[in-house]
């Protein structure tokens, strides 16, 4: 979040500056970055050169602050020393910035992976755990009976609920683990994953799968699930949230990279969404494109529908095929 926020405000205060055409516009963007950098440095334990970066950035914004109300000439010139140096000082920090830039994002992975293991353990618990609970009172009530005949009712009603436990159970499974993508290839589990949409949700769901199949090197860097997951995810989106009648998956396999596009007819995104309200799942999704350099966008297709598209490049796959 203190990332998050010393970025917009360095926008913020850079936009302020340009607009006002002098030195410190008046903007809360400059208390913003200090309390943020200032957090960060003492958030940046055992990282000496980012602490000290981070220690010249807030010292810089304090002052810019502090010249706000005061608008002396002296603190014009500390503030832009601070920030000079802060600039010098990046190039033999920046390793270790790198470092505070993945911790950050290493927070909201674990974060996000505590969410959907709450959605998993709600969904095994709703679906499964009081299904199994209510057939076993019925087995219990049946056999305090002493009734042959409701006792026989009762473990067939039983069995029947196993079955349908069990396609539960076997779906949830390969939503966490998707044991196609090894078996099938990419095309045939995206088209299987497609399928199985289309069947349970009364959509139609066209898939289009164009260029090379993709090179067996994608499955072993992860590629593979990584464009699975976010097929996965924009479908999921699309049943809960776009009340749709009509999807197309499309999927380009080409040597440099894997294009998937899923578009709809719903309701759309609305004008120009900001990501801050993007939610877990959109969030998800861009997060799988950026861990292996690729780019991710979602926006509303002309007068309604959304359209989702990710982009996976396989520099990674080419240098592998060289060697």
């Amino acid at each position: 979040m203190c990332i998050a926020v010393s970025l917009t405000s360095v926008v913020g205060y850079t936009a302020n500056l340009l607009t006002d055409g002098h030195l410190p516009p008046r903007s809360i963007s400059a208390p913003s970055v200090a309390v943020a950098t200032g957090v960060l440095a003492l958030l940046t334990c055992g990282l000496r050169r980012a602490r000290r970066l981070l220690i010249m950035i807030c010292c810089g914004f304090t002052v810019l602050s502090v010249d706000r109300l005061a608008h002396s000439a002296p603190l014009d010139h500390a503030a832009v020393a601070f920030l000079l140096a802060a600039s010098v000082y990046a190039v033999p920090a920046w390793p270790e910035m790198k470092v505070v830039l993945s911790r950050g994002r290493a927070s909201a992975m674990v974060e996000r992976q505590e969410h959907h293991a709450g959605l998993l353990a709600g969904e095994l618990h709703d679906e499964v755990l009081q299904l199994l609970a209510l057939t076993q009172r019925r087995l219990d009530a049946a056999r305090a009976l002493d009734d042959p005949g409701a006792l026989r009712a009762a473990m067939e009603d039983a069995s029947r609920t196993l079955d349908e436990q069990a396609g539960t159970l076997r779906r949830i499974i390969a939503t966490v683990s998707p044991a196609a993508v090894q078996g099938l290839g990419l095309a045939e589990s995206v088209t299987s994953l497609a399928g199985q949409v289309a069947a349970e949700n009364g959509l139609v769901v066209d898939v289009d799968v164009q260029g090379d199949r993709p090179h067996a090197c994608t499955a072993d860097n992860g590629v593979d699930l990584a464009v699975y997951r976010v097929a996965q995810e924009a479908l999921t989106n699309v049943v809960k949230h776009a009340d749709a009648r009509h999807i197309t998956l499309a999927l380009t396999c080409r040597d440099d990279g894997i294009t998937l596009t899923v578009t709809d007819d719903g309701r759309g995104l609305g004008p120009n969404p900001p990501r801050a309200t993007e939610g877990y799942g959109m969030q998800g999704m861009r997060w799988r494109c950026e861990a292996y350099g690729g780019t991710f966008s979602a926006r509303t297709a002309g007068a309604a529908g959304t359209v989702v598209r990710a982009v996976f490049p396989l520099r990674n796959c080419r240098k592998t095929r060289a060697s």
